[in-house]
């Protein structure tokens, strides 16, 4: 974000989250950009996944991180209706224990900067990527 918006100002905001399915997910980088600037936040996004098979995250950034998914993990029990939310997904998924939040919140406080590097070579590959872009282009 603050590459694409703050030192770019291709957008006002541009985001990412990762959709769990059973087997496989999707991580999914949303942005809303004139189309003067679609190719080059295109170019800077592939740009900023590559520095994270590349580069370590600072851990001021890894501390930052760490404090916004414990919070929406947080989040997510809510209320009633996000309990019940947060715990069917554990059935969803057969092999989830409900010690999978614990687990989750371990992970989250310990993982490191290498190990975010190693899961960024991974899964983060560009040839593995689809890029879905709408609305009006303009060419290279």
């Amino acid at each position: 974000m603050k590459n694409i918006r703050e030192d770019k100002g291709y957008t006002y905001g541009i985001s990412s989250s990762i959709l769990p399915l059973k087997e496989n997910c999707i991580l999914v980088i949303g942005t809303e950009v004139g189309a003067e600037f679609t190719n080059p936040s295109l170019k800077e996004i592939y740009f900023e996944i590559k520095r994270l098979r590349e580069e370590p995250v600072s851990e001021n950034e890894l501390d930052l991180v760490r404090n916004y998914l414990l919070g929406e993990l947080l989040r997510s029990f809510d209320g009633a209706f996000s309990i019940a939310d947060s715990i069917t997904s554990l059935f969803e998924y057969n092999d989830l224990d409900y010690d999978f939040f614990d687990k989750t919140i371990h992970t989250i406080k310990t993982i490191s900067a290498e190990q975010l590097m190693n899961l960024a070579n991974s899964y983060l590959r560009e040839d593995d990527l689809i890029e879905c872009v709408a609305g009006n282009v303009k060419p290279n």
